[in-house]
């Protein structure tokens, strides 16, 4: 688990500054937002509404389900939090390079804590939601019996992917212009990779038999928390400017990039350890032995 999201943080630091460089770019060329207003209220307001969403949907869960997820896997949970926070801050440094949002912030060290504090809400609350939705067996039910999308091996999968994510980072950020859609897909992409590469499972890893339950309540979870936490951060005064449309796509990766974090996470407690990228094959002879 750690080694792969080792490899996960430094590809996101260090691909994207390599494209830059390829680019004959400068630092001080990438995207500046000059005017910068006092941002702490709105913050502080959205990471509460995130609060409040977050214990709300666990609440419902406890009262459908009898499980009480934030107690039970309280420190499931509070790991999620942190690499919620981590991402938050990979994805703020990303987009210094395709300028996909802007938010007229002041850097001061109060200003980062309080939006340390709100990416590490984001996570935990897209996948308390997405919990709420899979206790409907109904809609789990028929979100099971979708279409089936065959797929390669997951060593040819890796191989597909992760020249792929290293495209987007790289080329992302050295023409972002031409393939920001590929550097915010990047994230995903090396995450899934790292997955196959492990012999792990993916987020879509059950739309080979046709069922979409996890993957499609992940993105309406990451389409419901990104607006509400965009929205309610306009709506309280903060200077946040966004491609609504495009905002949506984004959310939905989001909402898979939390699920898909959160099961590697959740590896630390399964205890299930890997040491080889790839499985052995047998041996083509079999082996006896004489008793």
């Amino acid at each position: 688990m750690k080694t792969r999201l080792g490899i996960f943080v430094l590809a996101l630091l260090l691909l994207p500054f390599a494209g830059m460089l390829l680019s004959g770019k400068e630092w001080s060329e990438l995207a500046s937002f000059a005017a910068q207003t006092d941002g702490t209220a709105a913050t502080v307001i959205v990471a509460l509404a995130l609060l409040c969403a977050l214990l709300l949907t666990n609440l419902v869960v406890t009262l459908r389900t009898g499980n009480n997820p934030l107690k039970v896997q309280r420190n499931y949970f509070l790991a999620v939090g942190s690499a919620s926070a981590m991402l938050g801050w990979l994805l703020a440094y990303l987009n210094h390079y395709a300028a996909s949002w802007s938010a007229a912030q002041e850097n001061t060290v109060w200003q980062i804590a309080l939006d340390t504090l709100l990416f590490a809400l984001l996570a935990p609350a897209v996948l308390s939601l997405r919990a709420l939705l899979g206790s409907f067996a109904g809609l789990l039910q028929r979100l099971a019996r979708g279409p089936s999308i065959p797929a390669p091996s997951a060593e040819t999968q890796a191989f597909i992917l992760t020249p792929l994510a290293a495209l987007g980072l790289i080329g992302g950020a050295a023409w972002p212009a031409q393939l920001f859609w590929l550097l915010w897909l990047s994230p995903l992409l090396l995450l899934a990779a790292l997955q196959l590469l492990w012999h792990e499972s993916t987020v879509f890893s059950g739309v080979k038999s046709g069922d979409w339950g996890r993957a499609v309540c992940a993105a309406i979870s990451g389409l419901v928390v990104g607006n509400l936490a965009v929205f309610g951060y306009q709506a309280v005064g903060g200077e946040l400017q966004v491609n609504l449309l495009l905002a949506q796509a984004g959310y939905i990766l989001f909402g898979l990039l939390c699920l898909q974090l959160g099961d590697i996470i959740a590896e630390q407690w399964r205890g299930k350890t890997r040491f080889e990228l790839f499985k052995r094959k047998p041996f083509p002879i079999p082996v006896t032995t004489k008793k």
